[in-house]
């Protein structure tokens, strides 16, 4: 049997739900194979293993080799979990992981480049003003109002706000802008809401799952994405079918080829009225509880949560 470190916590805006994705994988992870040891990163960047005391990332790093921990499952999400940095830290340490090299994750990690990238794809992206060195009334000028404004390296709807005003544009912007070097505003696309899992393991053909529609009150924001009581329907797999679906699907696959994704992703998408998807984002680690999208995509596919785990690992050598 082989101990293998399950990653989560982490210092970004994520921090609480990544804990609730490394529990579950703990929780569901096959015992007969593998015996986990959970490290949580605090909020401070500093490691815990099992019940030890917080230590660097450095001596952490360490300890897990002297236990003969050579693999992690990577529970994190946002920056430092989603942006490559954890990946790189983990490959100059020799130490294995599940998912996406540094490279893929840095570029879906963030909104903006990845946007570029899926555009030169030819893949409809939202449009979109950067700034600096856009204001507030360059924004509404190029875009109109409502308008979208983003931190772009946040995720599950954090660092994002929906503005109808000028002012409140403005405001968003001075709020958003603290924490970043940089924003992205975009028009307000309206639509019905999908997401695409890809599922990319070593020996077998990529395999896109069945799509995933959410019905949601309003916003799909993060209170919705993760509440007992979130007022949003996940239908997966999602009724449609035709173009759009196929688009979809398409797109998610060029996606993940294009950024370079191992082992699997998720890309989101709006579909309006005119019936042609609009990207949205691609994810480097979806979330991994019993509510997440990625993990219900599975279970239609006929995958339990417990065979994506192991084959998650299976793919980083472990």
């Amino acid at each position: 049997m082989r101990s293998v470190a399950v990653l989560c916590g982490g210092p970004s805006l994520e921090h609480d739900i990544s804990l609730k994705s490394g529990h579950e994988v703990v929780e569901h992870i096959d015992r007969s194979r593998f015996q986990p040891v959970e490290v949580i990163i605090g909020r401070d960047g500093r490691w815990k293993i099992g019940a030890d005391h917080p230590r660097s990332p450095a001596d952490a790093a360490l300890s897990l080799l002297d236990r003969g921990i050579e693999t992690c499952f990577v529970a994190l999400h946002g920056p430092f979990g989603e942006d490559g940095r954890v990946q790189a830290f983990l490959e100059t340490c020799g130490i294995r992981y599940t998912g996406s090299g540094p490279g893929a994750c840095a570029v879906t990690g963030d909104k903006i480049l990845a946007k570029r990238v899926a555009t030169a794809l030819g893949i409809r992206c939202a449009a979109d003003l950067e700034s600096p060195p856009a204001s507030a009334r360059d924004a509404v000028s190029a875009l109109g109002l409502p308008c979208v404004v983003k931190d772009p390296h946040q995720g599950s709807t954090l660092g994002m706000e929906i503005v109808g005003e000028e002012a409140q544009l403005a405001a968003a912007m001075e709020r958003l802008g603290a924490g970043c070097d940089r924003l992205l505003i975009e028009e307000c696309v309206r639509g019905r809401e999908f997401t695409v899992s890809v599922l990319d393991l070593p020996g077998q053909p990529r395999r896109v799952l069945p799509l995933t529609e959410i019905l949601a009150d309003g916003y799909f924001d993060f209170t919705k994405k993760y509440s007992e009581t979130h007022g949003a329907e996940e239908i997966c797999p999602a009724d449609i079918d035709g173009p759009p679906a196929e688009r979809m699907r398409e797109w998610a696959l060029q996606a993940h080829q294009a950024f370079g994704m191992r082992s699997f992703s998720r890309t989101d998408f709006l579909l309006p009225e005119d019936g042609t998807p609009v990207f949205l984002e691609t994810n480097a680690i979806p979330g991994m509880t019993s509510r997440s999208l990625f993990p219900q995509a599975c279970a239609a596919a006929g995958i339990s949560f417990a065979e994506l785990i192991t084959s998650l690992l299976e793919a980083a050598g472990a």
